[in-house]
């Protein structure tokens, strides 16, 4: 049998399995204890960074779609 070296990116996990997780995705920062959610895992200050830029890009995509007309108008009852 050949003796092929198993290196490189096809080989490895691109995440630590459940348990192994201690750092975060953004700032690499090492977590008190093991992280048993699934990947990726963002420290509670990153988790909160993450969520205003979200809630922000969400505020500012619903401000911007314009209403659709006659959606709020009374529907007429003169037929």
């Amino acid at each position: 049998m050949k003796n092929i070296p198993r290196t490189g990116k096809q080989y490895r996990p691109k995440t630590a399995i459940k348990g192994k997780r201690y750092r975060c995705a953004t700032c690499h920062k090492r977590s008190p204890r093991p992280v048993k959610t699934p990947a990726p895992w963002y420290c509670p200050r990153c988790a909160a960074e993450k969520e205003e830029a979200f809630r922000g890009m969400d505020a500012t995509v619903n401000s911007a779609s314009p209403a659709r007309p006659g959606s709020d108008a009374t529907p007429d009852s003169s037929t």
